[in-house]
């Protein structure tokens, strides 16, 4: 449950003699999981199982500080902190601190509003709702591919504004390198248009790299959701194209998913989702030759069984050909997949439960 205080603001307006009041609410999200993962590679350089427990399946595991305050006449001031937390060994992610976001917005109604600090791209927003899982989901989606692994950005100026059914989101993210604006600079846009039978989704991102190659990674989508009943159908594509050197990532793709999201009953809902990329090119490995590229594809099945408005089992499987899950070893290895050499494919089942409070 989450909690809340109303707290007095104490640098209000003295000429007004009387100060706003700012609604605090402290929330969060517990997930873990265990899964089974067949053909990883060893130590050895050989194929073996992998069994492990893990954090954030379906959802990553986070505590967070939310803060909003009316400001009248329609205008609104908000501020995020939250951090992400690994629940199968209690630590944080990485140097800690508020890595999931951490941002002051100003808003006004009927306008939108201005976010800055660290936070989603544009891309990431837009294309919530047309992942098939429902939220980008781990277990097992391959997300690098359709949103990068730039998806949250440090330094960022956002402009978010809801008109009715229509979403617009766009960004920009400062580099901070003295003569060289561009650098580690990142910016995208998009929208949604979200009909009570139809939903269409198109957004763009392109990230740089640092001095003195400033290298780019930019992205082109679409998405479109059907919702006749208790399904919802999903499909989109996406074209990606960079100039990185990172040994063994693509950098020129075709990436396209496909699925429903059925409703078998109010607790229980059932996932079953298709994802394949056309890698045009891709950087070499060390010590191996340039060969042609393979296209991978995965079969995702998942099902949830909601025990109360907070509380989630699930259960989720998939199988990946030609690449490790979630297409990992096409993307930075972000999630600790991999694909034994001489292998065609790897299968993994996971079962987990999520707690948000």
């Amino acid at each position: 449950m989450k909690k809340q205080w109303l707290a007095a603001c104490g640098v209000g307006l003295a000429s007004a003699g009387a100060s706003a009041q700012t609604n605090v609410t402290l929330y969060g999200v517990a997930d873990i999981y265990t899964e089974v993962v067949t053909h990883q590679q060893t130590p050895a350089q050989g194929s073996g199982t992998l069994v492990r427990m893990g954090s954030g399946g379906r959802s990553g595991s986070r505590w967070g500080i939310k803060a909003a305050e009316e400001l009248g006449d329609g205008w609104r001031a908000d501020v995020r902190l939250e951090s992400s937390i690994l629940m199968n060994n209690g630590r944080g992610v990485g140097t800690g601190g508020f890595d999931r976001g951490a941002w002051l917005g100003l808003s006004r109604q009927g306008w939108g509003g201005v976010r800055f600090g660290r936070q989603y791209t544009s891309l990431f927003d837009i294309f919530e709702h047309y992942s098939v899982t429902d939220g980008y989901s781990t277990l097992y989606e391959p997300d690098g591919a359709i949103v990068g692994l730039n998806f949250r950005e440090n330094n960022m100026v956002k402009y978010y504004a809801d008109f009715g059914r229509l979403s617009l989101r766009a960004h920009y993210s400062f580099g901070g390198t003295p003569g060289a604006f561009s650098a580690g600079a990142g910016s995208g846009f998009g929208f949604e248009y979200a009909g009570g039978l139809v939903g269409i989704a198109a957004g763009y991102d392109d990230v740089n790299g640092a001095v003195p190659n400033v290298t780019h990674f930019r992205r082109y989508a679409i998405a479109a959701a059907i919702h006749p009943g208790p399904a919802t159908f999903i499909a989109g594509f996406e074209h990606g194209s960079a100039n990185v050197t990172t040994p063994g990532v693509v950098t020129r793709f075709d990436f396209y998913w496909a699925g429903v999201r059925y409703r078998v009953t109010p607790a229980l809902q059932a996932i079953g989702a298709f994802y394949y990329e056309n890698v045009v090119l891709q950087n070499p490995s060390p010590g191996t030759a340039s060969a042609g590229p393979s296209n991978p594809k995965q079969v995702t099945l998942e099902m949830d069984y909601s025990l109360s408005k907070s509380a989630l089992l699930y259960v989720a499987a998939g199988y990946a050909w030609r690449a490790a899950l979630d297409f990992d070893n096409y993307n930075y290895n972000f999630l600790g997949y991999s694909l034994a050499s001489g292998r065609s494919g790897s299968a993994g089942v996971a079962l987990g439960m999520r707690k948000q409070f």
